[in-house]
């Protein structure tokens, strides 16, 4: 008989935001690829919307961690899914740290999205129970970064990455993601229709579609670019 006090619990506009912010990661990627292979022109790291818009994303992600944390072990943690899950996230890091050392050894991804997201699982743990410390330390994680741009060290690499997500200060977004569940956020009701069970889809589904969006993407284009250059 499944045990009540941990009945798993879903969350529509939890899947919601994921999805959403599927949506805007397949946007960035498919920007950041048609730069690469010289379709379009943007400068990803000086012009504002651009330095702006894959930190949005990434903080949505992180935020989203810290409400489905607690939507899960809100009553106690339930170490098999958890560890599970966990053993997933570093499997597929270290799939896509391979594979891009492989292919690209000059920008290879050591520390991405979901390198962080696994240790920023780890690292929310403490404060399921703690709202109001979630609350603090992240925006003591934040402030610092964005006022005066300095941050907790960890560790990087001499080689510029494709996708370096470093914990800190990003285990701030977990954190408030917790405080904002703590504050009933996921339990918000929005409308249910075909955009929101479209982008509840996405959601569901969202490591999947991380894993298997950009290869697809980045072949097209690089297939679309050797044809266009033969």
């Amino acid at each position: 008989m499944e045990d009540l006090k941990h009945k798993k619990e879903r969350s529509l506009l939890l899947d919601t935001l994921r999805g959403f912010t599927v949506v805007l990661m397949i946007i960035f990627h498919f920007s950041f690829d048609l730069d690469y292979f010289g379709f379009i022109s943007i400068d990803i790291l000086h012009d504002p919307f651009w330095y702006f818009f894959p930190r949005l994303i990434v903080f949505l992600f992180l935020f989203a961690v810290g409400m489905a944390l607690h939507v899960t072990h809100k009553n106690g943690i339930i170490w098999k899914p958890f560890l599970k899950r966990l053993l997933l996230l570093i499997f597929w890091a270290a799939v896509i740290s391979i594979v891009t050392y492989i292919f690209f050894p000059e920008s290879w991804i050591y520390f991405g999205t979901l390198h962080a997201i696994a240790v920023v699982s780890v690292f929310s743990l403490p404060f399921l129970k703690r709202p109001r410390e979630a609350l603090i330390v992240g925006l003591c994680l934040f402030i610092p970064s964005i006022v005066y741009d300095q941050t907790i060290p960890w560790f990087s690499l001499s080689h510029s990455s494709w996708d370096y997500i470093s914990p800190f200060p990003w285990l701030g977004a977990s954190l408030l993601g917790i405080f904002a569940a703590h504050k009933g956020l996921h339990h918000h009701q929005i409308p249910k229709n075909k955009l929101t069970k479209s982008l509840c889809y996405l959601g569901l589904h969202s490591l999947f579609i991380y894993l298997i969006h950009q290869p697809i993407l980045f072949g097209l284009l690089a297939l679309i670019a050797k044809i266009k250059h033969s």
